[in-house]
């Protein structure tokens, strides 16, 4: 407020009935005066501060703006998540995909598509040294289309001294699942007497009625062993572990998962929802 106040002094005339070095009722005048200059600083320093994730007032707005949902978040989570959200430059690496999750709140670590060697434990090959072998995504992820769990073989991934299903013919359900891309299908259903919309009043009551339903396109894992090259998977620290993910976040994440991945990818997702 002083130095709006000593702003005042240096525009007024030079002259004793314009100073305002003491206190007399010019001066109170001019003090008034410094509400609105200070308000007005005040104001274009919160709008610029609207530019930082973190001191934003406008935080609804902002994730208007990215399409950021409301999960149940709190607000410094909101803040860190928009934080994320608009450093984010873009990039096709595993570990930009990884660093990208994690900054929007997803415990998550991305594995690649090969099992590591003895000669690489962290997987692939060094100018073409050795031939990495492909993870079978069958061992990992269930497509909703087998109808079993797969069965436990010598060698496979899970069957080591110690596991609990280390057993000829034992079984286990995958734990993953294979997200491609999320698309709408609508499919066609007769209905017929017992239908719940077969009930008095119900537009649709009567037989051979046509009810029309969407879902989820369902995209089943490809046998051709020359694609488990295009996986890769996302869970946790440890593969195959599961990551822990709220079930609320788990559109949120699935929709950032597809956003950021390369596009020839199949995504591996080796996520409990809870």
């Amino acid at each position: 407020m002083i130095d709006w106040l000593n702003v005042f002094k240096h525009l007024l005339p030079n002259a004793k009935a314009w100073r305002i070095t003491i206190e007399k009722t010019l001066r109170q005048f001019f003090q008034g005066l410094t509400g609105i200059g200070e308000d007005s600083k005040d104001f274009f320093d919160d709008v610029y501060n609207d530019l930082d994730p973190q001191l934003t007032r406008e935080l609804d707005t902002w994730e208007k703006q990215f399409a950021l949902v409301d999960t149940g978040l709190t607000t410094q989570e909101r803040r860190d998540r928009l934080d994320a959200t608009w450093k984010a430059l873009g990039g096709q690496s595993p570990r930009y995909i990884q660093d990208t999750l994690q900054a929007a709140g997803f415990n998550v670590f991305v594995h690649e598509w090969w099992i590591p060697s003895v000669e690489h434990p962290t997987g692939g090959s060094v100018d073409g040294d050795v031939t990495p072998v492909a993870r079978n995504p069958f061992d990992f992820l269930d497509d909703g289309t087998g109808g079993l769990p797969f069965l436990m073989v010598d060698g496979g991934v899970d069957a080591q001294d110690g596991d609990t299903v280390s057993q000829d013919g034992g079984t286990a359900t995958p734990a993953g699942y294979p997200l491609v891309n999320k698309i709408l299908e609508a499919s066609d259903e007769f209905i017929g007497d017992g239908s719940v919309q077969m009930q008095d009043g119900a537009p649709q009551a009567q037989d051979g009625g046509i009810l029309t339903i969407y879902s989820q396109k369902q995209f089943t894992i490809p046998v051709d062993t020359t694609k488990y090259p295009f996986f890769l998977y996302i869970g946790g620290q440890t593969f195959p572990d599961q990551a822990i993910i709220p079930t609320a976040r788990r559109d949120e994440f699935e929709d950032l998962c597809l956003k950021i991945c390369p596009t020839e990818q199949w995504l591996g997702i080796l996520v409990s929802f809870s």
